[in-house]
Formats: structure tokens, C-alpha cells, sequence
């Protein structure tokens, strides 16, 4: 089972998970709250899909050690919802107009493996769903995604400072390519 951020709210017997990786966390956090905060249940921001070796205390998971680029891990944010309430559809539709999913292993002037663009599912079932909605939106963007959908291996919290930092800190760094897009 694939590790899940400990404090996020959610329910398994009616909520789902899904952890998507658009660039700086920072950003993604902010823009999903802004436009669907009263849709979905919780999110946190974290680290997921990197290399679990890393795992040991010498070694453990933080903003810095990401950064250093040798990790695998993408910056992300893990979002808890109700499927009656808003449709993974819907949660990925917007994913795909709120970064670009077109450059590998960067958003804007943000270079590194941590801010590739990924889906990551939790079951099965999502996972199917997922690809078939990237096919659905390479139309949009010219055939040119290279958002990676996998499934989750790994997930740990941000440190505390990034939770909200945006809301926390208006003047801070926010990724040029974080807004939402007509397409």
C-alpha cells in the first residue's frame, strides 16, 4: 500500500486520492484551492514516486534533499475529494489547464525532475481513467504532453513551511506557468 500523507482528511469508504505532480508545489497547492477548495475534501503538498532508498533517517525526504536532483522524487500535491461531489474527470481537466504538461522535467524557469509533470493514481480503476484522459487532451495541447501517469509508489509530507506557503506568503515566488488556461 502506498503511503498516503498523514494528515490529510480523508475517508476511504467515500473519498478518493489522487497526487499530481504540475511544477512547484507551491503553485499547484494555490491554484487548486483558489478555483476547487469548496469541492475538495483536504490536499498537502509533498514529495512522491522518488527513489524509496532514500527513506533511511540519514538520508531523509526534505525540500533540500529534493532539490539536489538526485532523488527521483516530483514535488506534488495530494488531494483527498468526494466522487460524488466532483468527478476525477473534472480534477484532471483542470490539471491540464493549470500548468504545461508539454516540458519535461520543467514549468517556467523551474528545471529538475521534481517538477515534472505526473499523474499518480491510487487504484486501478483511476489509473486506466487517467491515461484515457490524457489521450483526451492531447488534442488540446498539439499532441505534445508528456505528463507520465503512473500509479503511487511513495508519498511524504512537505515540510511544514510549504503547506499554504502561498497563502502564508502573497509576495512569494509563485511559477509563471501556474494559471488557468481556455482551451
Amino acid at each position: 500500500m502506498p503511503t498516503i500523507s498523514k494528515t490529510i482528511k480523508y475517508n476511504p469508504s467515500t473519498d478518493k486520492l489522487i497526487t499530481l505532480a504540475a511544477g512547484c508545489f507551491w503553485g499547484t497547492e494555490h491554484i487548486y484551492r483558489k478555483y476547487l477548495d469548496d469541492k475538495i475534501i483536504d490536499c498537502k503538498v509533498g514529495y512522491a514516486n522518488g527513489n524509496e532508498d532514500l527513506k533511511d533517517a540519514s538520508n531523509a525526504i526534505s525540500y533540500k534533499r529534493v532539490c539536489k536532483g538526485d532523488t527521483d522524487f516530483a514535488e506534488v500535491l495530494q488531494l483527498s475529494y468526494n466522487p460524488q461531489v466532483i468527478s476525477l474527470k473534472e480534477l484532471i481537466g483542470f490539471f491540464f489547464r493549470i500548468h504545461d504538461p508539454t516540458t519535461s522535467d520543467s514549468q517556467g524557469p523551474d528545471k529538475g525532475t521534481q517538477y515534472r509533470s505526473g499523474i499518480y493514481t491510487h487504484s486501478d480503476e483511476d489509473y486506466t481513467e487517467c491515461l484515457k484522459l490524457k489521450q483526451e487532451w492531447q488534442p488540446k495541447w498539439h499532441n505534445k504532453i508528456v505528463t507520465e501517469v503512473n500509479e503511487i509508489k511513495n508519498f511524504y509530507d512537505a515540510e511544514e513551511y510549504h503547506q499554504l506557503y502561498l497563502d502564508k506568503n502573497p509576495e512569494g515566488y509563485a511559477c509563471p506557468t501556474h494559471y488557468l488556461r481556455e482551451l
